[in-house]
């Protein structure tokens, strides 16, 4: 009996030390933007669903200054225009002044104070996430996340640059907010990565601002031509509209703010080898458009001009009536050249004097007039871009 007795003895023995071995909780880690914390003054431990650790460390990590004040329990830290107070065995906490209700009260053992960890996470604006299956909790800054949600806004940017220079059409419309549905405007694209070569680079690259899931950002984009049909280099600043869609940043809107076309005088007067009989032709129609503008006449100015439909057309003599209803401007072609000259198309440089008659204001306006011939060997205005 007595070795039955010993022997269920060592049999209960055993079974009390091995419960710890796969039974015993396991310890809580704390991470703070993935950077493993250490509590020297006692380990972190769970109450009422909320996780408490010592305070120095937590408060310190997260980049504020701490005061203890031992007669009231209170514990403070200060940073960058915030002050947080928490008192021993109170539910109530202060943010800038402001009280804020605790799931748990800090808590005073062994010598040490306790805080609740989210609590803190929060109030300093960064977030705090509880991983049960590993015991640990992650804390990721608002500085941190500011600088993820930077980085990743420049890569979606460049990335759609990267995309413009490579023609790859399906793939920049990728980057933007139900990109799917651009059915579209991605065909447009594809057409003119067919006619034109243009390479854009970002000069200037600024994060305006960036509230929850909404971004916008600014720059400066210097576009170069490369080859295909002639379009001018500009330099053009770009307002990006972004929104974040299941935690990815997409571009939501571009807006062009402003265009400067790269083109000086000197570049503007260098002639091109062109035919006498198209430079004639294209400098005799172009002084004819600035006659048919002083006459208001619409059907001389319209015969300039590129026709691309019955719609357009009728856009484009609509605009001009407005025009006319509201200025009464007389131009005066100074001088023209033909810079650029390739098969259809041709490119001028011309500078122009434009008198207000109505309030006698005269100014110089140097332009630059892009020509196609038809297939009928017609030299007709196809745009124009006003140059500083």
């Amino acid at each position: 009996m007595k070795k039955l007795l010993s022997l269920i003895g060592v049999s209960l023995l055993a079974l009390v030390l091995a419960v710890p071995a796969f039974a015993a909780a396991k310890p809580i880690s704390v991470y703070v933007n993935g950077s493993s914390l250490t509590f020297p003054a006692g380990a972190p431990y769970l109450d009422n669903n909320s996780v408490l650790v010592p305070f120095r460390v937590v408060f310190e990590k997260l980049g504020m200054q701490v005061l203890w004040d031992a007669k009231t329990g209170t514990v403070t830290g200060t940073g960058a225009n915030l002050t947080i107070s928490l008192k021993i065995g109170s539910n109530r906490a202060s943010v800038n002044g402001m009280v804020k209700k605790l799931t748990v009260a800090p808590v005073s053992s062994k010598g040490t104070t306790y805080v609740p960890l989210r609590f803190v996470a929060e109030a300093t604006g960064g977030t705090a996430v509880w991983d049960a299956v590993n015991r640990s909790v992650k804390i990721t800054t608002a500085a941190s996340t500011a600088a993820s949600d930077e980085k990743a806004i420049t890569a979606l940017i460049k990335q759609a640059v990267q995309y413009y220079n490579e023609e790859k059409a399906v793939s920049y419309y990728s980057l933007v907010d139900d990109g799917d549905s651009y059915t579209d405007e991605v065909s447009s694209l594809n057409d003119f990565f067919q006619n034109y070569d243009m390479k854009t680079t970002i000069e200037t690259f600024k994060i305006l601002s960036i509230q929850g899931d909404e971004a916008t950002v600014y720059t400066v984009e210097n576009e170069i031509r490369t080859g295909g049909y002639y379009i001018p280099d500009e330099k053009v600043e770009y307002l990006y509209n972004l929104v974040r869609v299941n935690g990815v940043w997409k571009i939501s809107e571009i807006n062009t703010q402003d265009k400067t076309v790269l083109l000086t005088r000197e570049q503007g007067m260098k002639s091109a080898n062109i035919p006498q009989g198209y430079a004639t032709t294209i400098k005799d129609n172009l002084g004819k458009y600035f006659q048919a503008m002083t006459s208001e006449n619409i059907d001389g100015t319209m015969a300039q001009m590129s026709s691309y439909g019955e719609e357009y057309d009728a856009s484009s003599k609509a605009d001009l009536q407005d025009i006319f209803d509201n200025y009464d401007l007389q131009y005066t072609l100074n001088t023209s050249n033909i810079f650029y000259y390739a098969s259809d198309e041709a490119a001028v440089y011309a500078e122009v004097t434009v008198k207000d008659a109505g309030t006698g204001e005269i100014y110089e306006q140097p332009m630059l007039f892009l020509f196609y011939q038809s297939e009928t060997g017609t030299w007709t205005i196809d745009d124009f871009y006003y140059l500083d």
